[in-house]
């Protein structure tokens, strides 16, 4: 049940441009059934509002406190995430990935069309700005979500005075797959599985297994150039500025997914972490609960032509790591080719140390062997 709350029905005007769709109109074209509320809610006036944008300048980091900035921010992922204002495009993409990418370590038979978002926003209405910001989030959700192939089951909108958040839950509905009117969706479907059903519990763990001949894989689900802006480093960090991430691949997403699931469900990933808030870094962290990794990101700087190891490691392109066996590497990798997906062979487990190193050497053959994939200007921060 929706709240019937004006920030949702209500026509904005924001930075003295009126926008003729509302937030509720914007979320209900995601909805898996047409709404069925009769209720007129042309009453409510306009909600005139101003954009609060953040400068655009760079923001520098220290990389002699590299270690000080993995352990903040793998510890920040441990709470619940403000909605970041300053980032309302970005922010909102960022946790419809993750919702969704947290569901490809399931046990269980499904596919990214199979499954349905239910959406909250918790919504401190007063302050300047923060409705744009809200209605910039409903307009990027309806984009996104709709470029997903993915519908939503529900969305409910509370209004508060602590602050805001926005919270999305990937699950698998109930719902006769023998149905006529399913069989003839899923014939316009191909991301559907005809019978899913998902499990309680992951069907692989999330920490690293002790095997220093596997490989770790890092595969990015968008194309999208590595950002620090409205990262959750620059929140830990108290820092405001430069540019974010422009997640806007939704096709290349459900490329990555749906070869990515297959893995898990064939059993051949060992273990697996999804990357979003904190970015390749937080999600490494989590990995080597166990164990410790050395990170190669030379792959990675050749592809993308960025030399910043803070940019890769916390710049918060969705996407995952994956650990598989040596032997299963070259399946891997013609599974991978074959979807054109670029991915890194990042490293190998170790009992050296604890936690994660990075390092940028030289790059080997495997590393570079999509480096040609993702060709493509990249611009800095600043």
């Amino acid at each position: 049940m929706k709240e019937k709350e004006s920030a949702l029905y209500s026509h904005y005007i924001i930075d003295g441009s009126r926008y003729e769709t509302t937030p509720a109109e914007f979320l209900d074209e995601c909805m898996e059934y047409p709404e069925l509320d009769t209720e007129d809610y042309s009453g409510f006036e306009d909600i005139i509002d101003e954009s609060t944008e953040p400068p655009l300048e760079a923001v520098t980091y220290d990389a002699g406190k590299m270690n000080e900035y993995i352990i903040a921010t793998a510890e920040a992922t441990h709470h619940e995430r403000p909605f970041n204002l300053l980032y309302p495009e970005h922010f909102t993409c960022l946790q419809i990935a993750k919702a969704l990418i947290d569901r490809l370590w399931s046990e269980g038979h499904f596919k990214l069309g199979n499954l349905r978002l239910w959406a909250q926003w918790d919504w401190n209405t007063r302050p300047l700005g923060n409705l744009a910001s809200f209605y910039r989030s409903c307009q990027t959700a309806n984009e996104y979500i709709y470029g997903l192939g993915v519908r939503m089951s529900d969305y409910i909108f509370i209004e508060g005075d602590e602050g805001c958040s926005a919270k999305f839950y990937a699950w698998l509905p109930d719902y006769d797959s023998d149905s006529p009117a399913h069989v003839e969706e899923d014939i316009k479907a191909p991301y559907e599985s005809r019978h899913p059903w998902i499990g309680e519990n992951r069907r692989c763990p999330a920490t690293l297994q002790d095997d220093p001949q596997s490989w770790l894989i890092y595969i990015p689900f968008d194309t999208c150039p590595y950002r620090l802006g409205g990262s959750l480093l620059s929140q830990t960090c108290g820092k405001t500025g430069g540019r974010m991430p422009m997640i806007q691949d939704p096709d290349y997403f459900i490329d990555c997914y749906e070869v990515v699931r297959e893995l898990t469900e064939d059993g051949i990933i060992k273990a697996g972490v999804t990357v979003a808030d904190g970015g390749m870094a937080a999600a490494a962290h989590k990995m080597c609960e166990k164990t410790g990794a050395e990170l190669d990101l030379s792959g990675i700087i050749s592809s993308y032509g960025e030399h910043d190891p803070i940019r890769i490691l916390f710049g918060e392109v969705p996407g995952v790591i994956i650990q598989i066996s040596d032997s299963d590497y070259d399946y891997v990798d013609s599974q991978l080719i074959l979807q054109d997906i670029a991915y890194y062979p990042i490293g190998h487990p170790t009992k050296a140390f604890e936690g994660i190193r990075t390092t940028n050497g030289s790059k080997n053959g495997v590393a570079g062997i999509l480096a040609s994939l993702l060709s493509q200007t990249t611009e800095g921060e600043d």
